[in-house]
Formats: structure tokens, C-alpha cells, sequence
């Protein structure tokens, strides 16, 4: 079947459209970005300063809090690891996104458009090279993981085997959420997006308490929004968030409730209370986002 969206060109199809299909996040997108780890994210799904601070709120912040609950040594170490261990999740991560935004809408009746034409036929020419160098990124970041493991000593090898194989049950989850298509992958998306932070709770020692936490910082309530889209919703998720823009004020309530749970439980929830840190920061965030977006709404604030 050759690679084509008869009705989408560059010249019926602009930023300003007003589609709800079109999911633009920048007036252009250059094809450099199929190529560089976090670009694609950044220009295809995010698109601006704001969203990107966001996502670091969301992703970097949790992830890397828990995981230096878990790691015993330098700091710069520290560092060092997740840097290398997020270029590796991100770019097959991104991988994912990329054939989504390409061949999986191809297999929906309204499918959310957030590419240009000239970035289709950049796929559809050099879709091979792309594969190849998403996954040579990512193998050269755990080669140098496990090469800077071997002089340090920061983590047992037997976890980084254990990372390894979270990282292509991620690739492979999410192959196979482009597969199918349908109402009821909602089910397995919470699963996805769970797969590209799970890796960073792994490679040291394994703490439930902060596996639970990092669910909980975002997967969980993303999972529940999920539930609650035209496309996915359920009838209990209609009652809860029935619009999009319902989302703001259930994120902000969400975490509330997050927060004061622990402290309404009988006895110690939770052995310490430093697992609620990332939580705590994300609460004051969503307030305060509740507050702006009453004023001003951010440039694709909810263009998902």
C-alpha cells in the first residue's frame, strides 16, 4: 500500500486551519527533526518554550527524583547515567511517534494531522534511515552506560539487563499500539506511556514505594484523561472531565487529592514523605496553571 493522504497537502492545509484534526504545534517543521533525539517531541508534540518546561516538570523531575532515590554514589555520576539512559528511552520513544503520525493514522477515519506534506514524503522516502538511526542512538547510549558502569561501578549489570528489556517491551508496546486501532487500545496506552518511565526505576535497586510514586505523578492521571477523550470516553470519564477543557481543573484536583490522601490514611502511608516531593511540585503547578489559563491560554495548551 503506498504512503499517501490524498486529501492533506501543503497548500489545503495550514497552521491556521481550523480542522480539529489539525494538530500543527509550529508553522513549519523541518525533516532534520526525524533525525535528532528530542526534536522530533519538541516540534511535532510540544512546539514551544512553554510546553517544553512542562514536559520537563512531567517527565525529567519525577523520573530523575526517584531514580537518586535509588543510586548510591557521585552526583555527576548520577547524571551522567540518565542523561545517557534518556537519550536511549526518548529516541525509540519517539520512534513510536513518529510511525504514529505516519502509518497508524492512515488506519482512522479522523485522524489528528501533525505533519506537513513535505515531512510525509521525507518518511516516505527515507523511512529506512530514520529506523536505523533512532535505534543506533539508543544503542550507543546503553553501550555507553554499561562501558561507564564497567570503570565506576554505579549500577549491577543484571539491571541493566533488566533496562534493556523495558526499553524494547516500551518499542514493542507501542508498535503494537499503532496496530490497532480501535476504542479499547485506551486500555493499553497507560501501559505506554508507564513504559518510558519504568526504565530510570530499574537500573540501580527496586523501590516500590517510588515505582508506585512516579505512576502516580503522571501515568495515573493521564491514563484517567485518556478514558475521558471524544474518541476513548467512557461513561464514568464523561461525568468527570466533559470537555477538554475540563482537564485543567481535574489535573489541579487530582493532585490535591494525591497529597492529602497520606495524610488522612491511619498510621505511615508511606515510610517517609520525601516520595511526595515531585508530587508536591506538580500540585503547585497545576494551581497555578489554573489560575494563568483563566487569563491567558498558552499557545497549544491541550492541542494533544
Amino acid at each position: 500500500m503506498p504512503f499517501c493522504l490524498p486529501t492533506l497537502t501543503s497548500h489545503t492545509l495550514k497552521p491556521q486551519d481550523n480542522d480539529i484534526r489539525h494538530k500543527y504545534a509550529r508553522e513549519y517543521i523541518p525533516n532534520a527533526v526525524f533525525y535528532i533525539p528530542f526534536g522530533y517531541y519538541y516540534a511535532v508534540r510540544l512546539g514551544t518554550v512553554w510546553k517544553l518546561l512542562s514536559w520537563m516538570l512531567i517527565y525529567i523531575m519525577p523520573t530523575a527524583f526517584y531514580s537518586w532515590l535509588t543510586f548510591n554514589g557521585e552526583w555527576w555520576m548520577f547524571a551522567i547515567n540518565y542523561m545517557l539512559l534518556l537519550i536511549a528511552v526518548f529516541s525509540l520513544y519517539e520512534l513510536g511517534y513518529i510511525f504514529n503520525d505516519t502509518v497508524a493514522i492512515r488506519r482512522e477515519e479522523q485522524p489528528a494531522i501533525r505533519l506537513y506534506e513535505h515531512n510525509f514524503r521525507h518518511f516516505r522516502r527515507y523511512s529506512n534511515l530514520i529506523v536505523i538511526a533512532r535505534i543506533f542512538y539508543a544503542v550507543q547510549a546503553i553501550g555507553l552506560l554499561r562501558a561507564l558502569n564497567n570503570s565506576w561501578h554505579t549500577f549491577d549489570n543484571q539491571h541493566l539487563w533488566l533496562v534493556r528489556g523495558c526499553i524494547v517491551a516500551m518499542l514493542l508496546t507501542f508498535t503494537a499500539y499503532n496496530l490497532w486501532r480501535n476504542k479499547y487500545n485506551a486500555w493499553l496506552y497507560p501501559i505506554l506511556v508507564f513504559s518510558r518511565y519504568l526504565p530510570y526505576m530499574l537500573l540501580y535497586r527496586i523501590d516500590g514505594w517510588g515505582i508506585l510514586m512516579l505512576w502516580l505523578s503522571f501515568p495515573c492521571v493521564n491514563m484517567l484523561e485518556r478514558f475521558s477523550m471524544p474518541k476513548y470516553r467512557f461513561h464514568i470519564m464523561r461525568r468527570i472531565i466533559p470537555t477538554e477543557n475540563s482537564k485543567t481543573l481535574f489535573r489541579a484536583i487530582y493532585y490535591l487529592i494525591i497529597l492529602i490522601v497520606p495524610f488522612i490514611l491511619p498510621g505511615s502511608f508511606i515510610e517517609t514523605y520525601k516520595y511526595l516531593v515531585p508530587l508536591e511540585i506538580l500540585c503547585f503547578y497545576r494551581l497555578l496553571l489554573l489560575f494563568v489559563v483563566k487569563h491567558h491560554r498558552p499557545k497549544n495548551y491541550l492541542n494533544g
